[in-house]
């Protein structure tokens, strides 16, 4: 009696697990920042207005001018790497979301699980009250010779953008860049 009680026990048990490792795997409900990055391209090249640059090198200004909208484009080029588009980003990226009291937004961490990914960290802010993207942040890591390149862009929606280019070299001060771009300084509504 003992030895049928095991033999079912062990059956239900198997059945139990095959049952599970059969389940579909639920699909992830990421945002496809890819898409919305291209959206605000787009979104650029129908606005009137006028694109100021300006420029600070160490913390000192050194540099402000009008660019165009190709200008615009061309700073967040880099960013547009295929492991951020939408059918790569689910696998390349793990998810951490919260809600942060103190600037009343949903913040939506996207951090890289392989080092090698260009893009290692993306931050989406949501206004929970309008359920739309506030700003997105995205910080990016290059090797080019004996530099070290970390660049981070914070991308205000429909408003502006700030890229810090950090350089780093053996034996040498890191230099960093700032580059704020604006295009709309109007009160959101």
């Amino acid at each position: 009696m003992n030895r049928l009680i095991l033999i079912a026990v062990s059956l239900a048990a198997l059945l139990l697990l095959s049952h599970c490792k059969n389940k579909p795997k639920e699909p992830k409900d990421y945002i496809d920042v890819s898409s919305y990055l291209k959206g605000q391209l787009k979104y650029i090249d129908t606005v009137p207005f006028a694109f100021l640059k300006v420029v600070q090198q160490d913390s000192v200004y050194t540099d402000s001018q009008f660019i165009t909208k190709e200008q615009v484009k061309a700073i967040l080029q880099p960013f547009l790497v295929k492991e951020i588009e939408k059918k790569n980003f689910e696998e390349n990226f793990k998810e951490v979301s919260f809600a942060d009291a103190t600037i009343e937004t949903l913040t939506i961490n996207y951090e890289a699980i392989d080092d090698e990914t260009p893009v290692t960290r993306v931050d989406i802010y949501v206004n929970p009250e309008k359920e739309t993207i506030s700003q997105l942040y995205l910080v990016r890591h290059e090797e080019k010779g004996d530099s070290s390149i970390v660049q981070q862009l914070l991308w205000k929606h429909n408003k502006s953008l700030v890229l810090i280019t950090s350089t780093a070299k053996k034996n040498q001060p890191e230099k960093i860049i700032t580059e704020k771009v604006i295009w709309d300084e109007r009160e959101e509504n």
